[in-house]
């Protein structure tokens, strides 16, 4: 059985799951009354086509670049002060405006103002009525207001709004840019493409590259999406799962194809030829399915392995059919490799390479040592400009990169033999200290820890397959305090009605449930959501599913998750003070920093500084509070190493480290606590004497004269590791129980209270 059967999984994981209505979804009004419209059309400016094609043909040599298609120009039309408005009898009214660009092939527009009223319509045809985008309708709006339509065929362009009666809310629409395209990705000629589409060596998806791989490459194209990204430009990316299975709509590209508003990207999904041409010098026939979504949001992204990681904002329809593909971050070579992309634009194709491939650097779009996947040469297909950001998979379909550039290009219905490059994914997963550099935040939210995942939904099904997930569980955190979600999902066809779940926080005792409901297939429920306190900086929690419906399962794959968060290191000062200390290199004025809190509010920065400067910083804190402290270089080259010797450290007022270092890239951070000190120094501690220090086993406490008092130990993230009490002038206090380590001990008679570092060897 099929992954087919497990589209259910959609509407109950997903969150807020709404139908998107994208394209192709009725035809305009407009259209029926076009005897009432007489519009005047805005005209776009000529350009010099020849001196573009110039360049974009010395453009096409660097792969760093996205693949240019169009002339971006500026306008400035709005909904309620340019074109017609049409009232309609039934109290609907309609809006139409007209766009003129000679000679283009094809036009697509940005909108900086952008907001349907629920039951409202948007069309974009050409003036043949040949090529239809529509409709969009409220399903597009997003928080930022932007909106970036699809590409529609031809120079002479609609734009066509219809608004029922009676509606409440204001329609916001303002043009700002149109663009003429200049190369087509949909114009083909009877005998061979149209110009810088992609060479004849390339191979329609759906061209046979092994049995061995064809069953995953028929899965896999699926989560592949041409993009439309900064109104002018074609890029490759790949929808990519994560280890809570549960279709968030992450998509992987490339970091240099992030240009311009990604707000109004368009992506093309399912762009297959019906029949596929496999290297030669026919054309491919177009596709008749037209996927087209517009939307997203920048998450994360980095130079050093050139990912990009985005999430599409509208919700994507079920009925589109798609998969998001699995991943392996553990830098194993594979026996072969394969690539599905979208070259110059063109109709999906895919390659392959039989070699092994070398882990190696180069230099990248400005990142001198960019860590890089090396394909010699593909022994099927190759890739081009169109292709950057797209997947390469191992052979057990799982991604291992994201292609940044190469050389390899066609040489007629063969490849030239050049070699290709592609960030490596292990290096993406943990690069820098913030979620914002790197994939493991996002691809692993329940810090699970694993090495592979495997596609959602998955190829294949079973009758009996329960399994676990744990939400809600941040990385980090800073006060120890989590309370995550433990959920059982029913993935097999059979209906779920009983299971066993155990879970066990750090080493306390294992939590047994012995859960009984009834949960079809896809159905999810949560399960526990119990309360967890960290009193160390490492924590675990182990989740296990045993015997749905009273049997084993027949998926044991997914029965157990293992999850791990760290409580903020906890740092202790006298008088609410840090102390930062930045020696800057030779290009002091590309340093700054700031300090923000759990809010994310900054509460101090500083910089940028002079050259070859030693500048002091004090940077106020309270206690029982948490913060991070960021540095930054503009030109992401760190303040040592390269042009100069910088370094920096940040300190407690008791000259504690928090963190030091110099040679970071664009930025580095660290997240920390304040805590108040345990020292209260009433006592005089020439009196207190607390030997031999360090110890191995035995402790002893000599005080001036005997009384009533207690001790506490304490290990250096502020947990109490013993306690006692003593009544006399000494106390001896075995230590063997202790790992080796710096640890606090406090000594107190009620009234005063003193503490000491002590050494356990």
């Amino acid at each position: 059985m099929h992954r087919k059967t497990l589209l259910l999984i959609f509407f109950i994981i997903s969150v807020n799951f709404t139908q998107a209505q994208v394209t192709n979804q009725g035809k305009p009004l407009s259209w029926k009354i076009e005897n009432q419209i007489d519009v005047e059309a805005h005209q776009l400016p000529d350009f010099d086509l020849k001196y573009r094609l110039q360049q974009d043909s010395i453009r096409d040599l660097d792969r760093s670049k996205p693949y240019r298609f169009g002339k971006e120009f500026a306008v400035d039309i709005d909904v309620h002060e340019d074109g017609q408005w049409i009232n309609l009898s039934n109290g609907s009214r309609v809006w139409v405006m007209n766009i003129l660009s000679n000679g283009a092939k094809t036009m697509n527009f940005i909108f900086d103002e952008f907001h349907l009223p629920k039951g409202s319509k948007l069309y974009f045809y050409n003036d043949q009525k040949t090529d239809l985008l529509g409709a969009y309708t409220s399903s597009q709006n997003q928080d930022s207001g932007v909106f970036g339509s699809w590409l529609v065929d031809g120079d002479n362009i609609w734009i066509a709004y219809q608004e029922p009666a009676n509606t409440n809310e204001q329609v916001k629409l303002h043009l700002s840019k149109a663009v003429h395209g200049y190369r087509s990705i949909t114009d083909y000629k009877t005998t061979h493409k149209d110009l810088n589409d992609s060479g004849d060596c390339n191979l329609d998806v759906d061209c046979s590259i092994g049995n061995d791989f064809d069953d995953k490459k028929d899965e896999l194209k699926r989560s592949v999406a041409l993009i439309l990204s900064g109104s002018s430009s074609f890029c490759t990316g790949t929808l990519i799962n994560n280890t809570n299975n549960d279709a968030t709509q992450y998509f992987l590209t490339a970091n240099h194809c992030l240009g311009g508003n990604p707000g109004t990207w368009s992506f093309r999904f399912n762009w297959i030829s019906p029949n596929p041409e496999c290297a030669t010098l026919n054309d491919s026939q177009n596709g008749t399915i037209d996927q087209t979504i517009s939307g997203s949001t920048v998450l994360a992204s980095n130079a050093k392995s050139d990912f990009g990681l985005l999430e599409i904002n509208p919700n994507l329809p079920s009925s589109w059919d798609l998969v998001w593909a699995g991943w392996d971050r553990s830098a194993t070579a594979p026996n072969y490799s394969v690539g599905i992309h979208h070259p110059s634009g063109d109709i999906m194709k895919t390659c392959r390479n039989d070699d092994t491939m070398q882990q190696t650097t180069t230099l990248f779009n400005g990142e001198s040592n960019m860590e890089i996947w090396m394909v010699d040469d593909w022994e099927l297909g190759v890739t081009e400009p169109g292709s950057s950001g797209s997947a390469l998979f191992d052979d057990n379909g799982r991604i291992i990169g994201q292609l940044a550039g190469g050389a390899a290009a066609c040489n007629g219905t063969s490849n030239n033999g050049q070699l290709d490059y592609y960030g490596r994914f292990d290096v993406s997963w943990d690069f820098g200290n913030t979620a914002s550099s790197r994939l493991s935040d996002w691809l692993d939210p329940g810090s699970t820890g694993v090495m592979t995942l495997d596609q959602f939904p998955p190829e294949q099904t079973f009758a009996n397959d329960a399994s676990v997930s744990v939400t809600n569980l941040p990385n980090e955190t800073c006060d120890g305090v989590v309370t995550p979600s433990i959920n059982i999902i029913n993935n097999g066809t059979d209906v779920l009605t009983s299971a066993t779940l155990e879970y066990q926080f750090n080493s306390e005792s294992v939590t047994t449930i012995n859960w009984t409901g009834n949960l079809s297939e896809g159905q999810a429920e949560e399960v526990a959501t119990p309360n967890f306190t960290a009193t160390s900086t490492n924590n675990t929690l182990n989740v296990d599913l045993t015997q749905p419906n009273g049997i084993a399962d027949e998926n044991d794959t997914n029965n157990s998750v293992f999850s791990q968060f760290t409580k903020f290191e906890v740092f202790t000062t006298n008088q609410n003070e840090l102390n930062l200390t930045i020696n800057t290199d030779n290009w002091g004025n590309e340093t700054t920093w700031e300090v923000t809190d759990e809010s994310d509010m900054v509460i101090a920065s500083g910089g940028p500084y002079t050259n070859d400067s030693t500048n002091n910083e004090s940077i106020s804190v309270s206690n029982d509070q948490c913060y991070t402290f960021t540095i930054f270089d503009s030109q992401s080259d760190g303040i040592c190493c390269g042009f100069g010797n910088g370094d920096y450290i940040l300190e407690t007022d008791e000259q504690v480290e928090i963190i030091s270092g110099g040679d970071f890239g664009g930025s580095e951070s660290v997240s920390f606590r304040i805590e108040e000190n345990l020292s209260v120094n009433n006592f005089d501690e020439t009196n207190i004497k607390v030997y031999p220090n360090p110890t191995s086993s035995v402790l002893n406490i000599e005080v001036p004269q005997s009384a009533q008092y207690e001790y506490f130990i304490f290990n250096m993230n502020g947990k109490q590791m013993l306690n006692g009490d003593f009544n006399s002038n000494n106390a001896q206090i075995i230590t063997s129980s202790l790992s080796s380590g710096v640890y606090i001990i406090q000594i107190t008679n009620g009234n005063n209270s003193i503490s000491k570092r002590v050494i356990k060897k």
